[in-house]
């Protein structure tokens, strides 16, 4: 164990990296089928991270306070993650963007059998669960063996605390459960206190799917645009909850059309500089831009729609065209 001390405990960061580097350029083979066998087992699986990425000493946070399903943690619902922050929330932001410290964080709840270690290799929605996506690609003969390995050996370090070689840097808080759940309930949180509005007038907005957050992540972690500003960013996702609240089935809730109404607001923050005006005129203007490209939006959706309709000459002979 590294004796340097740090304001809360994690993984020895450059340990952990090279932990990483070598499941990474290991596909298929023995050090990957090592890792994916002691993740069927909570003490192997601790035992193995311990001894391969050690840790540095520190502050250590609270445990969720029961264990959790398989579901429940890949997905945790709006009151675990709310609960997880509220027990968390001294976190400093420079922590808590650290893959090195969630994936202490994670293995303690494996050591503590709060969670399994399996959980970590189980994908989301209704797909297989973690254990039976090892055994598979464990016992697969087939020649797409080394491609299961390798996707499961990914998808445990991605919930463990994020992959950075893989998505950069967004996947501490789109790809680790529990990371997710402190940054997502954080901004749910600054949303309210610079509004003065309820948590749950934006955290339907941030929890409309995981797609959606990987998108409404570039706007916490922007550093060089309008949308690393807090100010803005608050007013504008306070736009689209007010919208998604009046229209529920506007196409701004696709992460397509969220990424128009971002490069929209770059547009304008182009022309003006945002952070310097008021509170009530900046709600105003990104309500007012939030509205358009809700309208843009479905002007996209009508012509898309009518370019698919038949014409005269798609008609069968004896046939009318559509007008």
């Amino acid at each position: 164990m590294a004796e340097r001390k740090t304001a809360y405990r994690e993984l020895d960061h450059v340990k952990f990296a090279g932990l990483r580097r070598r499941l990474l350029r290991d596909k298929g083979g023995a050090y990957q089928r090592r890792f994916l066998r002691a993740a069927r087992d909570n003490e192997t699986f601790v035992g193995f991270v311990r001894e391969e990425a050690g840790a540095y000493a520190g502050k250590t946070p609270p445990l969720h306070d029961s264990p959790m399903t398989e579901s429940e943690f890949k997905d945790p619902p709006w009151t675990t993650e709310m609960s997880l922050y509220e027990a968390w929330s001294d976190l400093p932001a420079r922590t808590a963007c650290r893959p090195a410290f969630w994936a202490d964080v994670t293995s303690r709840h494996v050591e503590d059998a709060r969670i399994d270690a399996s959980y970590l290799a189980a994908n989301g929605g209704t797909a297989a669960g973690g254990a039976q996506r090892m055994e598979l690609a464990l016992s697969d003969d087939s020649p797409q063996r080394e491609k299961r390995i390798d996707d499961c050996v990914r998808t445990i370090l991605r919930r463990l605390g994020g992959l950075p070689e893989a998505r950069g840097v967004r996947t501490v808080y789109v790809d680790c459960p529990f990371a997710r759940a402190w940054w997502r309930e954080r901004l749910v949180r600054e949303i309210g206190e610079h509004r003065g509005v309820t948590p749950d007038e934006v955290r339907t907005v941030l929890r409309l799917s995981q797609s959606y957050w990987e998108e409404l992540v570039t706007l916490v972690v922007s550093r060089n645009s309008v949308l690393g500003s807090d100010r803005v960013r608050s007013s504008f996702i306070l736009g689209l909850a007010d919208l998604l609240e009046t229209e529920p089935e506007s196409p701004l809730r696709t992460g397509k059309e969220l990424r128009h109404a971002c490069r929209a607001l770059g547009a304008v923050q182009a022309s003006r500089e945002l952070s310097v005006l008021d509170e009530e005129p900046l709600q105003s203007l990104m309500d007012d831009l939030v509205r358009r490209q809700h309208e843009a939006s479905l002007k996209r959706r009508h012509r898309a729609a009518a370019s698919d309709m038949p014409t005269d000459s798609d008609a069968p002979d004896g046939a009318e065209g559509t007008a």
